[in-house]
């Protein structure tokens, strides 16, 4: 262990994760915005909830640059903050413009999630790192899903009410800041220990200039950004990350919306479980794939560009058949099917790299996802653009699915051809060069059919 840390910061946190995850009255936002707080579906769908989008990636960025220089707890701090002002405003607020000042500051509490998961990785050793990690997961895990299923039996059986139930959330984070406070400084800090090189971050404790630390940092991103996809393995896996990423955050954004307008009775409507259920299930396919590592090392692409087509039905079947409880399971498998992808994504990168510098790529498929769900979320839903109600827009993100797997296999196709034109040249320069050699000329065409089977299987 790390000392105090350890044996103290690190059960604080724990805490924190779980309160920071107990908010019973999230499955039923949109229900709450709607028939409590009286604001139209349009208002709702195409003026509030895109504003998570555009405000999810500036804060994301800023998180990312200053959670290590201030040295972790004033960004867990923030996030917690950020929680409280998103409740309170749920509560108090009246008018489209606090909801959408709302949605800033959720995106302030969901951005700031990066900063108390590094706190644990300088609170511990790194022997112990993966057994905090996973007590971390466990404890975010359990507080989503004991809100969800409370939610839904505390509404139908105690008859709650959704702003009894966000009272309820505003206790929650609010207890969530009270251990945020608690939390201790870490012991042992590895500012850009991986961001970096080793002389700029020494020179990092002398005295310089703003300029000439931001000018270092940008320096090293383009050095890393450069070593870490420089693998051709590495960006093929990232790729299908951020498709995944930027499904699950399209998706989510709307699944709400459109499973309000499909139901036909208000006493027949089930989000808690089902977003609870779901939760459970997809941290059971991920866990199983975890387990089962060495199938998961075996694994082509072309599974995730299969996985792609279903997430793509998953999204494009409530469409179709407008049930509720059809959309209720297609959103179920859509969320396995991500954790699946996202699993295998991840997996895949940090076994490709080669360089310790894992971390950084996260962040940069993150932001290149949260890119994507930015320039889509603005087409799609915004009041200025389109602005398309959930069932269109769940056609786009099909359209956005088949697009991306598609794109792919065309891309693996185009290699194949490229290779075998490029195996039949040197083939027919092996004849000329020596006509006489058909023995050895045999040997050379098994051998260059058989990498071509590899390509087309990856």
């Amino acid at each position: 262990s790390s000392g105090i840390n350890a044996e103290y910061g690190v059960p604080i946190l724990l805490l924190y994760v779980f309160f920071r995850e107990f908010r019973p009255s999230e499955p039923y936002l949109t229900p709450y915005l709607n028939e409590t707080k009286n604001f139209t579906k349009k208002e709702i769908n195409n003026m509030i909830y895109p504003i998570w989008s555009y405000s999810q990636l500036p804060i994301f960025l800023v998180v990312i640059a200053f959670t290590d220089t201030v040295k972790y707890r004033p960004m867990i701090w923030f996030g917690a903050l950020g929680y409280v002002a998103t409740w309170v405003l749920l509560v108090a607020g009246k008018t489209v413009l606090e909801m959408q000042f709302m949605q800033v500051t959720y995106a302030i509490g969901t951005a700031c999630e990066v900063a108390y998961k590094s706190y644990v990785f300088v609170a511990v050793t790194k022997e112990n790192y993966s057994k905090a990690s996973l007590y971390l997961a466990g404890s975010s895990l359990l507080g989503r899903s004991l809100s969800s299923f409370s939610c839904q039996i505390l509404h139908d059986y105690a008859k709650v009410s959704f702003l009894q139930l966000n009272y309820l959330s505003l206790g929650s984070v609010s207890i969530a800041l009270i251990l945020a406070l608690l939390i201790p400084p870490p012991e042992k800090l590895e500012r850009y220990a991986t961001l970096l090189p080793t002389s700029s971050s020494e020179t990092l404790d002398g005295n310089i200039s703003v300029l000439q630390r931001i000018k270092m940092q940008f320096d090293a991103i383009k050095e890393n950004v450069y070593l870490s996809y420089k693998s051709e393995q590495t960006r093929r896996w990232a790729y299908w990350a951020v498709v995944t990423s930027t499904l699950y955050f399209m998706v989510g954004n709307s699944s709400q919306s459109l499973w309000k307008d499909l139901e036909k009775d208000k006493e027949k409507r089930f989000n808690g479980y089902v977003i609870g259920t779901t939760g459970l299930l997809s941290s059971l396919a991920s866990w199983i794939l975890t387990k089962y590592s060495k199938a998961v090392e075996h694994t082509k692409a072309s599974v995730l560009s299969l996985l792609t087509m279903a997430m793509a039905a998953s999204t494009f079947i409530p469409t179709v058949i407008q049930n509720l409880y059809v959309a209720y399971v297609c959103d179920a498998l859509f969320n396995i099917i991500v954790s699946c992808c996202m699993t295998i994504s991840l997996f895949k990168i940090a076994h490709s790299l080669t360089t310790n510098l894992y971390g950084f790529v996260v962040g940069v498929n993150a932001t290149v996802a949260g890119m994507l769900d930015l320039l889509v979320t603005f087409i799609v839903m915004d009041e200025k653009a389109l602005s398309f109600n959930p069932r269109q827009q769940y056609w786009v993100y099909t359209g956005f699915a088949v697009t991306c797997s598609l794109v792919y296999t065309l891309f693996k196709c185009s290699v194949c051809v490229r290779r075998r034109k490029d195996d039949a040249v040197i083939r027919n320069r092996a004849i000329e060069a020596a006509p006489g050699t058909s023995g050895q000329l045999g040997r050379f065409v098994e051998e260059s059919a058989e990498n071509d089977d590899d390509i087309l299987q990856a």
